[in-house]
């Protein structure tokens, strides 16, 4: 801190030598001051973004260097109430040019939110996301792209952090062990089956205020550069997959793929899915809500699993035709560069068959209790009878096996709606149990896929556990989201197909309600330290409140 500074703020405040405008020393109103100045212009653009108050001095200005004693208390006080008023999301949405426009105002903006005394869960978020843009940014580029360590991280965070330590607490240990996984995922859905996000969050939310602890902090901010940069692999692994798996359907002749579990038609031109492909963004600048990343990010993986199973069969058919890549692959060529067509095929062939579907898990990752071992390793044991899931309403009596299914009728069509009720939850959770007994998961296969009439259902590793094997507790409460999830699918393309919203209004009453107990069911699995249950139904109940989401477009 400058002298000059020093002495403009006691020349503004009527030259108090001994007690600045808050109280504090005129070194320390001097530091405030300039921290101020530094952090100004990223507060100004998020309270012109999300419209929080209006800015103290004019667009595009600064502060002025020497304050009078009621503008620095004014100015102070405006950025103590945006503090109060931001969170970690709307910082995100922030514009990179804005955001990374200068390392002296991120570093006083963090800087801020480290100081404050009483910090709660809103404070954690957004310090959480500060350090880790504040090492992105300032980090070499070598060290960027290398496995960085903690005396690495720690370097980098000193002047943000000084205290910065390259020894994390023994309670951070866990960190570790979902950076292996993370090394391992070939897929977001690996990622997303094996729950590394909702751990890593929950790690977070039983530190407490452990957390702000120097080398817990510093273990947190390498930890989320890790987690950044294997997201950003695993996405381009995934768009890449899709856009192979599309070019293979154009060299076995294939022109429409059944793509309605990612939510297009159920003929969808390879064009589009192509080009739907080449243009997917990041719903991270507009329109940001949590459920609305997590939607977009799962019709991606849906529609790479729609098109993998499409390329699966493809080739099958074909394979029975023409033995022979090539051959197939020259029959299909446009005309004059059907040498060249069957060269490409064969090394297309090649690439999108040695690239792990969405679906596979990784053989050398060891298997995980409760998980993908558990469904997609053993064989699924089935209970004598179909798992009920209690119904919040009270129970009806339950209903008799569905009548035979006529011939030529498809195996998985359950019967007309009725009212969702006990009687529905019970009808769809047995035709569930029926597919998933009759067809159990292959292995090396982290997700199962059941039909509800003409509606398809993506079902997790967890989940499908919970169906096919003896229940618990935590086994029903999946079991209840899944047939939330079900049963609200089933009435949002029914909205679609015919416009009638009926089945779509009794399912979203459902969902609501399922929703607020499985909130209480997860907060309790965590106070009782059962991380697994906590995760497994933590990622189940967010998929469901993103389907609650669209089907309240489709019934406002």
């Amino acid at each position: 801190m400058t002298t000059k500074t020093a002495n403009s703020v006691m020349e503004s405040t009527g030259g108090a030598k001994k007690a600045a405008p808050n109280g504090g020393s005129l070194a320390q109103a001097a530091e405030q001051w300039t921290e101020a100045r530094l952090a100004y212009p990223l507060y100004a653009a998020l309270a012109t973004q999300f419209n929080f108050a209006p800015l103290p001095h004019a667009a595009g200005e600064l502060p002025p260097t020497r304050p009078t004693r009621s503008v620095f208390e004014r100015d102070l006080k405006w950025l103590d109430s945006i503090d109060e008023q931001l969170r970690a999301y709307q910082i995100r949405q922030l514009p990179p040019e804005t955001l990374n426009a200068s390392e002296g105002a991120l570093r006083a903006f963090t800087k801020r939110q480290l100081r404050k005394p009483e910090k709660v869960t809103t404070d954690r978020d957004k310090i959480d996301l500060l350090l880790v843009q504040y090492f992105a940014l300032c980090a070499p580029e070598e060290l960027c792209r290398q496995e960085s360590k903690l005396s690495d991280v720690a370097r980098i965070l000193k002047p943000v952090l000084p205290e910065a330590s390259a020894t994390p607490p023994e309670w951070c240990g866990q960190l570790g062990n979902i950076i292996e996984d993370l090394a391992r995922c070939h897929s977001l859905r690996d990622m997303m089956e094996d729950g590394l996000l909702e751990q890593g969050r929950l790690l977070k939310e039983s530190a407490g205020p452990r957390f702000y602890e120097p080398g817990a902090l510093t273990a947190f901010c390498r930890f989320n550069f890790l987690l950044r940069r294997a997201f950003i692999r695993l996405l381009h692994a995934d768009l890449s997959a899709a856009r192979e798996a599309v070019e293979a359907l154009d060299m076995l002749g294939v022109k429409t793929v059944d793509c309605r579990r990612a939510g297009f038609s159920a003929a969808e031109t390879t064009v589009r899915l192509r080009q739907f492909c080449q243009t997917w963004r990041q719903p991270f600048q507009k329109d940001y809500t949590e459920s609305s990343v997590s939607r977009a990010f799962e019709q991606l993986l849906a529609l790479r699993a729609d098109l993998e199973e499409a390329r699966g069969s493809a080739s099958t058919a074909a394979e029975e035709i023409f033995p022979n890549t090539g051959e197939l692959a020259s029959f299909f060529a446009p005309e004059g560069e059907i040498g060249a067509s069957a060269t490409k095929a064969t090394e297309a062939s090649k690439s999108v068959a040695a690239r792990p579907s969405s679906g596979e898990k990784r053989e050398e990752k060891p298997a995980k209790n409760g998980r993908a071992a558990d469904a997609a390793v053993a064989p699924p044991v089935a209970p004598s009878t179909p798992p009920r899931a209690k119904a919040p309403a009270p129970a009806a009596e339950a209903p008799s096996k569905p009548a035979a299914v006529p011939p030529g009728k498809p195996k998985t069509a359950i019967p007309q709606a009725q009212p969702t009720g006990s009687a529905e939850t019970d009808k769809c959770l047995e035709t569930i149990w029926e597919q998933l007994i009759a067809a159990p998961p292959s292995r090396g296969r982290s997700m199962s896929t059941v039909v509800l009439r003409d509606t398809k259902v993506l079902l997790s590793s967890w989940e499908v556990t919970a169906f096919v094997s003896e229940g618990s507790q935590e086994s029903e409460d999946l079991r209840r989201a899944v047939v939330a999830r079900a049963l609200l699918a089933v009435g949002i393309d029914e909205r679609k197909r015919s416009g009638n919203s009926n089945e779509l209004a009794s399912a979203l009453v459902l969902a609501r309600r399922e929703v607020s107990y499985f909130q209480g069911r997860v907060e309790h699995a965590k106070q009782s330290k059962n991380t697994e249950a906590a995760v497994n139904l933590g990622i189940s109940t967010k998929r469901l409140l993103a389907f609650i989401e669209e089907a309240d477009k489709l019934h406002p």
